[in-house]
């Protein structure tokens, strides 16, 4: 789908670009080439498609443009991402008008768009149907907080009943599950109560040794939960982890072996037995509602460090990317002061630590002084990203993902950021 006007152009010159191919197409030459008449109709048929594939889109786009569209309502959420676009589109709004309507960075709309609101929570697409003026026949109304509830205080002062309980109900995180989701809120004081103790000696106190990376409004409650189900996970993983951890077990050299891992077609798998030979526990839970994250470095009492990920994005560069910094955040914060737990949205603009992490991440990734000098970084072409790949003996999918940070464009390269390729390595966790 056509988005904007820059991707139109593009659009209407490969349209040229194709009739052009179409019009002068030797069948007999292509016959010749190919050896088989039958591929040689084939390479046509197949220019032919993407001719006609492109022009709908096209029409599509001109057709929306035109203002004689009129888009009242999505009847369902399933089909609210697309119509979001072509509303703003009928609406005569640009990505960045959008963006400034509600208040954010241009580059967030077109990554919204890109991957057709994904990573977006409800708030967000109200807040965006609200901006456009499109009607919605159905949406859920929750309950959310911007201010942690429970700074001060005692771990009994904390509202049982607040946490997701029917969230933590339906994925089966309580140690007796009830009967039913009626029977968990019935029993909520001692069902949550149960789950994050069993986790977490003192909740509050832990949540006055963290850091918080984390945009929009936060559930605080949900974030606890996530938490302690990571602890509770890395907990279960302790009897494969063969060797204890060292503080001084990450080095760029650790690093570097690493990164040459993601080379591999399983190498996020490969990576959790990579971390756990040092000691390291990497556990996947998929992120609550209203928590937007995509990782996490904590440390257990004993001192062992643990990372969580979401895979709220599910692309090779974005697991890589992601793993990384919470490496960096275990080799140079949790053991700094009084920080046991850090939370991290990288959408989220970074300072201080967190750009630490991130530029630290990104040199071990793809270090600097050979990304100045990259081919790939100024042609942008498949064969230039895997040509430099391999060169650092990494996946394409890493240098694809810097181009498209670095270009603030996260529609360019789709196909080469490994889309889809990271949640199906973790059969065992679900992903709703």
């Amino acid at each position: 789908m056509i988005t904007n006007e820059r991707q139109y152009r593009i659009t209407s010159s490969q349209i040229e670009k194709l009739k052009t191919a179409i019009d002068a197409f030797d069948t007999k030459a292509a016959t010749k080439r190919t050896k088989s008449k039958i591929l040689a109709k084939a390479e046509l048929a197949a220019l032919r498609s993407e001719y006609e594939n492109l022009s709908l889109q096209l029409h599509e786009y001109e057709t929306l443009k035109s203002g004689t569209v009129e888009i009242l309502k999505a009847p369902n959420l399933e089909e609210l991402p697309s119509i979001l676009i072509r509303a703003r589109i009928a609406k005569g709004f640009s990505q960045r008008q959008l963006a400034d309507a509600i208040g954010l960075k241009e580059q967030q709309i077109q990554r919204y768009e890109a991957e057709e609101y994904a990573s977006a929570n409800l708030r967000r697409l109200a807040g965006v149907s609200d901006a456009l003026g499109l009607n919605i026949s159905e949406i859920a109304e929750f309950k959310a907080t911007s201010q942690r509830p429970f700074d001060e205080g005692k771990d009994d002062d904390l509202a049982w009943d607040q946490f997701p309980i029917k969230e933590m109900y339906r994925r089966n995180w309580f140690k007796e599950s009830p009967d039913s989701l009626e029977e968990a809120r019935a029993n909520a004081e001692e069902l949550v109560k149960e789950f994050v103790t069993d986790s977490l000696d003192s909740p509050v106190q832990a949540f006055a040794r963290q850091r918080v990376r984390l945009g929009g409004v936060v559930n605080w409650y949900a974030l606890l939960a996530w938490q302690c189900r990571i602890i509770d996970l890395a907990k279960k993983k302790g009897k494969e982890v063969v060797s204890k951890y060292k503080q001084k077990a990450i080095t760029n050299e650790w690093l570097n072996e690493l990164a040459h891992i993601s080379i591999e077609k399983d190498g996020p798998q490969k990576a959790v037995n990579y971390l756990q030979d040092s000691g390291i526990r990497l556990v996947i839970e998929p992120h609550l509602p209203q928590t937007h994250l995509d990782g996490a470095a904590i440390l257990l009492s004993d001192g062992s460090p643990i990372i969580g990920m979401t895979l709220r994005f599910d692309r090779l560069d974005n697991f890589w990317f992601v793993l990384f910094h919470e490496l960096v955040h275990i080799m140079k914060h949790l053991h700094k002061g009084d920080v046991e737990s850090i939370f991290d949205d990288l959408d989220v603009e970074a300072e201080d630590i967190e750009k630490e992490a991130d530029e630290q991440a990104g040199e071990v990734l793809v270090p600097e002084d050979k990304w100045n000098t990259a081919l790939a970084r100024y042609l942008r072409s498949e064969d230039s990203i895997k040509d430099f790949a391999q060169e650092l003996h990494i996946h394409p999918a890493i240098v694809a993902g810097r181009i498209r940070k670095e270009a603030n464009n996260y529609i360019i390269l789709k196909d080469m950021v490994g889309q889809g390729k990271v949640r199906k390595l973790f059969p065992d966790v679900y992903f709703s």
